[in-house]
């Protein structure tokens, strides 16, 4: 339902156009009518249209300011729409221009073309023309020329053939000591690797046998410090010992001299050399059992001097071991720099073909 009406937007007469959507809105579509009577109406410039979205009339209070607001903002949305028409304008004369530049420089391509094969069709039939004056002897003299050239070029395929013969001879034997080459490396590597082995169990086996050693020096020296301390109190225990040999022998001389006097002298003299036996023979028993430690205490010193000398001759073999096995890592690493460098120099001066390549030369 469309219902035509009369507006005046931003001081410029203007008819309008009224439509309801389904959901009640009424959008209202303004037309320009006329431009200020004081210009000249002019035709480069577009006919503006407007679309809104305006309230029903029983949602809302017809008021003059909402009347006044919704036409200046209906003049505000002319405007703008009328700059984006200049805009694409503009955007679509630019477009245009560059279209019509590219077609006229596409024009001069297939103009220089068109006189290019016009120059080289010319040349070709005054080609053909000029062969065809100059007779069976031009012609001979070309088919001389030609047949030279071919006999040439056989010469020249000869060559390279012998060429290519001689660098497959050259790449074969190459390879073949190459081959010679990696398989010396991979036994002397292997070589190597085995005795760098062996080595390292000889120097595991001698670790393992130096701690034991150690273990048990520490051992014998704290027996041989038990030793010297039992040592220590036998000797001061048959030093009492003695200490009291010498008074009951004293006290025997002195019962000796008052046996005389009574029959109680002579048994405290008896009572006294029965002492005197026991303390002679608990000495001994003592003396027995210092020098039986004494040896025992030499021995095990001596065994500690060996183990240390053993220690020490361990520690010889270890050192060595390891210079051992320093020195075959170093000649292994030496070994594969070389196989490096003899290989890079292999290809660089006889230029080698890829390791791909290397199968199709061997016999």
């Amino acid at each position: 339902m469309e219902t035509p009406d009369a507006h005046t937007v931003t001081g410029r007469p203007c008819g309008s156009t009224c439509r309801f959507t389904q959901n009640g809105h009424r959008t209202i579509r303004l037309t320009l009518q006329e431009q200020n009577r004081q210009q000249p109406p002019t035709t480069d410039k577009p006919v503006g249209r407007a679309f809104a979205l305006v309230q029903p009339t029983y949602d809302r209070q017809p008021l003059k300011s909402d009347l006044i607001k919704q036409s200046e903002d209906q003049g505000e949305v002319i405007k703008v729409y009328l700059e984006d028409r200049k805009e694409a304008q503009a955007r679509h004369q630019q477009s245009l221009k560059m279209l019509s530049e590219e077609v006229s420089q596409i024009q001069e391509v297939r103009y220089c073309l068109k006189n290019l094969r016009e120059q080289m069709a010319a040349k070709s039939h005054r080609t053909e023309h000029k062969l065809v004056l100059s007779g069976p002897r031009k012609v001979n003299g070309t088919h001389s020329a030609l047949t030279q050239a071919l006999n040439g070029l056989e010469r020249q395929d000869s060559v390279d053939e012998q060429e290519k013969e001689k660098m497959r001879e050259a790449s074969k034997r190459l390879y073949a000591q190459l081959q010679e080459a990696e398989k010396k490396h991979q036994e002397e590597r292997e070589k190597l690797l085995a005795e760098a082995q062996q080595y390292k169990q000889q120097l595991s086996e001698q670790s393992e046998y130096l701690k034991r050693v150690q273990q048990s020096k520490e051992q014998q020296d704290q027996q041989i410090e038990d030793l010297r301390r039992l040592m220590g109190g036998m000797e001061q225990e048959s030093s009492t010992l003695r200490d009291q040999l010498m008074t009951r022998e004293a006290e025997l001389l002195q019962l000796r001299e008052l046996r005389e006097e009574g029959h109680a002298g002579r048994e405290r003299l008896e009572e006294v050399e029965k002492e005197n036996a026991i303390l002679k023979e608990k000495i001994h028993h003592l003396d027995d059992m210092l020098k039986s430690q004494q040896r025992k205490l030499r021995q095990m010193i001596e065994q500690l001097q060996n183990s240390r000398m053993v220690i020490q001759e361990r520690d010889r073999v270890i050192r060595e071991l390891e210079e051992k096995v320093a020195m075959l890592e170093a000649e292994n690493k030496q070994m594969h720099d070389q196989m490096d460098s003899y290989l890079g120099s292999q290809r660089s001066n006889s230029s080698l073909p890829s390791d791909g390549n290397l199968n199709d030369y061997v016999p």
